[in-house]
Formats: C-alpha cells, sequence, structure tokens
C-alpha cells in the first residue's frame, strides 16, 4: 500500500569531475517556467493543506486521521470459519506480514519544481512524486516540492509550515535546493551565506522535531560542451549542501554527481528525450522514474535509515 500526499493548491562514474562544476550564470531559468498541475485546483492562489491519494491491493488500510496509515491482509472467510488457529496461520503467512509489523513513517520532500508533483496526467514530472516506486510500503512520500522556490522562499511558504506542522518523531526531509537558488532569473539569486543560512535553519528546525533530514544534490541541468555534461553551473550551492551535512553530521545524497554521471552515459541526443520539450531542467515521466531511482538507490550507498525501504 502507497499513500501519496500531494499539495492542495499550487502557484504554483564517467564524468565524476563535473557534476557540481564551476559557476556560471543563466540568462532564463526554466524551473520556474512551469506550475505543477493538483487534481483539486490549478488556482495561481497559494494555498496550505494537502489532498490524499490511498492506493491498496488486498489490503485493509486504516487511516488514523493523523496523517499515518495502518495497513494489514484481511483474512479470508474461509480462515474466520475454521477458527483461531486458521487465522494465526493466515497471520503467519501473509506476503507482506514482516512489513506490516513496522510503524510507518513519512517521507517529505522539500525542493523545487524538479522535484515536485504534478500528477499522473501532466507530461511533467517530477522525481519526488516517483520516489514511492522504490521503497516499501509502509513509507508514505508526502511531496511538498514547489515551482520556482529557492530555500529562502521556501522557508517562507506553506510548504514549509505543512512540513513542520506535519513531521512526526522518525519522519525523513529531503532538501533539495540549488537550482532557482542558483539563477540570476528573475531576481531569485541566493548569496551563498543566505542559502547556507537557511539550510541550517531547515535543518535545525527538523532535528528538532526529532526526524531526519537527508540532503540531496540538485538534478543535473543540461550544460553540454563537445558533447560532455558538466552542469557548470550549480557548484557552489552543491558545495555549500555538503558543508551544512558535514557540520549538522547528516547525509548527502548527492543526485548532481549522479544525474550528471547519467547522462554522460547515454549520451546528449538520449539525454534529450527524458528532459521535456529539450528543457535544461524538467523531466519527462521516464527522466523523472530515473532520478527518482538515482535517489533511492543512493540512500544504499551513503547509508541511510531509509536505505531498508529500498526496494
Amino acid at each position: 500500500m502507497i499513500r501519496w500526499i500531494t499539495p492542495a493548491a499550487l502557484v504554483v562514474a564517467s564524468a565524476a569531475p563535473f557534476g557540481c562544476g564551476g559557476a556560471a550564470t543563466d540568462p532564463g531559468d526554466p524551473s520556474s517556467s512551469s506550475t505543477p498541475v493538483s487534481s483539486s485546483s490549478t488556482s495561481s492562489v497559494e494555498a496550505t493543506g494537502s489532498t490524499s491519494t490511498t492506493r491498496t491491493s488486498s489490503s485493509v488500510v486504516t487511516d488514523r486521521g493523523d496523517g499515518s496509515v495502518d495497513s494489514g491482509v484481511a483474512p479470508s472467510a474461509d480462515a474466520a470459519s475454521q477458527g483461531d488457529g486458521a487465522l494465526a496461520d493466515a497471520e503467519a503467512t501473509r506476503p507482506d506480514a514482516a512489513d506490516a509489523e513496522l510503524p510507518s513513517t513519512t517521507l517529505w520532500v522539500a525542493g523545487d519544481s524538479t522535484a515536485s508533483a504534478y500528477g499522473p496526467a501532466s507530461a511533467q514530472q517530477g522525481w519526488g512524486e516517483h520516489l514511492s516506486d522504490f521503497l516499501n510500503p509502509r513509507v508514505t512520500v508526502n511531496d511538498q516540492g514547489f515551482a520556482g522556490r529557492t530555500v529562502v522562499t521556501f522557508l517562507a511558504s506553506s510548504h514549509w509550515t505543512t512540513i513542520t506542522g506535519g513531521l512526526r518523531a522518525g519522519d525523513y526531509v529531503m532538501i533539495e535546493f540549488g537550482i532557482n537558488d542558483s539563477s540570476t532569473a528573475g531576481g531569485r539569486l541566493v548569496s551563498i551565506p543566505d542559502f547556507t543560512t537557511g539550510l541550517e535553519t531547515m535543518v535545525d528546525a527538523i532535528l528538532a522535531k526529532r526526524a531526519t533530514p537527508i540532503m540531496v544534490t540538485p538534478s543535473a541541468l543540461q550544460y553540454w560542451v563537445n558533447g560532455v555534461e558538466t552542469d557548470v553551473r550549480e557548484a557552489p550551492y552543491c558545495a555549500a549542501m555538503k558543508s551544512v551535512a558535514a557540520e549538522k553530521n547528516i547525509v548527502v545524497d548527492d543526485l548532481n554527481v549522479l544525474s550528471v554521471a547519467y547522462l554522460n552515459k547515454i549520451g546528449q541526443t538520449a539525454a534529450a528525450q527524458i528532459y521535456i520539450g529539450g528543457d535544461k531542467a524538467h523531466f519527462t515521466l521516464a527522466g523523472a522514474v530515473e532520478m527518482a531511482k538515482l535517489v533511492t538507490q543512493d540512500l544504499i550507498t551513503i547509508g541511510s535509515p531509509l536505505a531498508g525501504d529500498v526496494e
């Protein structure tokens, strides 16, 4: 069973020397051009709250009303009619018995449009909405990623208050920023000191809730030089994320390095097929799924406690 919760109303390695390479300016950041589409609203007014969609197989799902979910497989009528012994056998032999004994947890996503949720009807997809494709069903993904956000504007938004208001001890929060923060378009540019302060504020708030922050460096922007993907713009921001993570003793999921290596592996022509409409930042379904796969597989590599839920 996977429970997806998305925002209710939205305004919204062969190339290791490159990922998070040198800094450069960008005349127009595409990450601001697309707004996630909610099934409940396409309003341009930001709102709080969320819409829940629950997907189940042959399980019985109980929503406790506090954002958490209990699940289990219902015993068959035959088993019930045969008494306690048959019920015990059915319980012991069900495929997900071990998983059901584990407490549920929520993985929150704080990020920009590349990590945001758009829904299945949208041609544009974000990697955050596909994390559950690779995680144990006990993990609920609550994707609060939002288009155009920097770490500064996200902290001032209802998406951050939704996270802090719903965060429970034992939850996880993936923090992904750097794309809009490094853009010179629309006055978004965030200085490295302000970027660092914003990240520290987020991490401290998460730790205060006895939850676990996970830094996720931003996915690769397409910057090809003689057929080689370099992603030259995001380097100072990736470095700042790693510095804060080291200071706070938390793990870094290095999506930037992994995605740069992936693009160089498949080549420029194939890479154009996973970025929507020739865009350098945003993904098609195939691209978003691949990014989500890279993120979840790296949880194992970096030894995150969430690694045990990667499937």
